[in-house]
């Protein structure tokens, strides 16, 4: 029951932070979307920031479940499961949009360390998944996969769909 109240605590805020930001959500509001008093939110998180990185947590957890869903399903092509991968990334900013403000402000330096470390915990987690698609995938002709080629597959990818946006307002701007 606890971890149930938890549970709807946050997606309500996700949907809250994701709309609003951090700054403009209140704690008011999130009480409100799902008819609690906001003590109660307190019993679960000791303030607006803790609720928000717990949060970005479950969010980059759903995350991380996705594209591990992705890489284990055993009727797709190696393809299929690299393109669909890919694909998880250009729709981060709208299915992942916490996600995706947490990299955003990393980007001009304004993160919290939490935020960062919730963030690097996402991408070491990512990697780790990599490594094990890629060690499933080529055993037949590697005994074993060093962490730098995941991880060039995890930053690059991310780096494709920064690079995808930006090229979207390029595109935008020669219409």
């Amino acid at each position: 029951m606890a971890n149930d109240r938890k549970n709807q605590i946050i997606r309500a805020a996700a949907k809250r932070f994701a709309r609003h930001g951090l700054n403009k959500t209140t704690l008011d509001e999130v009480a409100r979307d799902i008819r609690i008093g906001k003590a109660t939110i307190y019993h679960y998180f000791t303030s607006k920031d803790d609720l928000y990185f717990a949060t970005l947590k479950w969010e980059c957890e759903n995350f991380i479940d996705q594209v591990k869903i992705i890489l284990e399903r055993d009727s797709d092509s190696l393809t299929q499961k690299l393109t669909d991968y890919f694909g998880q990334k250009e729709i981060v900013s709208e299915n992942n949009k916490l996600i995706h403000e947490a990299l955003l402000t990393f980007f001009i330096e304004k993160s919290f360390k939490q935020e960062l470390d919730i963030i690097n915990w996402m991408l070491t987690k990512e990697s780790e998944l990599i490594k094990q698609f890629l060690t499933k995938h080529y055993s037949q002709r590697i005994k074993k996969t060093s962490s730098t080629f995941p991880n060039f597959i995890v930053m690059n990818s991310w780096g494709m769909f920064f690079a995808n946006k930006l090229n979207s307002l390029l595109d935008a701007s020669k219409t």
